[in-house]
């Protein structure tokens, strides 16, 4: 009974630290992009799969591990493979600990990845992270502001990040980092849930011939989660991406191509092994 009651406890920490009303140890996410006759690369397809592990260090102090993997497969209007598959495996390590001030937390969490045609190949390796501040305005309702940076193949990415843990109500709930992800959360029963949801997508990937591929996407899309039962949740998100960029590239900024990826519709289906709040 303890050992169950501490789990819990770890979890709602880790649902702080994450800025959401939940917990995903385990979930697995695959998108489909429609084909769209007015682009040169599209469709494409993108799975993800990993999980979220919290770890006490100390009084109010923790460690969250966050591994995933994910892989990418861009195919031309025209032709197919007009790129390999690439894929990535990270490692996010979090660190949540409070300042001085009560109301004030902090998170750091540096991320080791390998993105390539081929796992772990030469020249794959990036190291990047995340750090924000948490300001505790009043009970349910927290304002985060913070820095991401990634040590890309085309170069240092840095981009500032701002954004909220908000239970606006019983029912709504706004949480996210801009601008990687802001959702809106909407109770509609005890089983199922809705909203809309915000992702501006940035990665770097090494190709076998020592070339890189820049991917940038911004996907807009409302969503519905079913829960099948307490802890199993389905996840239907119909969605639209704008900006689409695809480029490659030999050294830092010089690229060699740089296409327009083609905005449109896609599907995203995701399975999730989830504790709510």
């Amino acid at each position: 009974m303890k050992s169950s009651l501490a789990a819990v406890f770890l979890l709602f920490v880790f649902i702080n630290a994450k800025a959401q009303p939940y917990v995903d140890p385990l979930q697995v996410r695959y998108t489909y992009a429609f084909r769209s006759d007015n682009s040169a690369a599209t469709p494409f397809m993108h799975l993800w799969a990993g999980c979220d592990l919290p770890i006490k260090l100390r009084d109010k102090t923790y460690q969250l591990l966050s591994p995933f993997y994910e892989s990418w497969r861009l195919d031309s209007a025209d032709s197919k493979n007009v790129l390999p598959t690439v894929q990535s495996i990270a490692f996010p390590i979090g660190f949540l600990f409070p300042l001085h001030n009560e109301k004030w937390s902090m998170n750091l969490m540096p991320i080791v990845r390998w993105n390539g045609e081929k796992l772990f190949g030469e020249n794959t390796f990036q190291f990047g992270g995340v750090a924000f501040v948490s300001y505790e305005k009043k009970p349910g309702m927290k304002f985060r502001l913070g820095m991401y940076a990634n040590s890309d193949f085309f170069g240092l990415f840095v981009m500032p990040l701002f954004g909220t843990d908000w239970r606006i109500n019983k029912r709504n709930y706004l949480f996210g980092l801009l601008p990687g992800r802001l959702t809106w959360e909407h109770q509609f029963t005890n089983r199922l849930y809705g909203g809309s949801t915000f992702r501006a997508i940035t990665n770097s990937y090494r190709l076998a011939d020592g070339k890189y591929v820049r991917i940038d996407d911004n996907q807009l899309s409302p969503y519905l989660d079913a829960y099948l039962s307490k802890h199993i949740c389905l996840t239907l998100e119909p969605g639209y991406g704008i900006m689409r960029k695809l480029r490659t590239g030999n050294e830092k900024k010089q690229y060699i191509t740089d296409r327009n990826w083609g905005d449109g519709l896609f599907i995203k289906l995701s399975a999730s092994y989830r504790i709510r709040l």
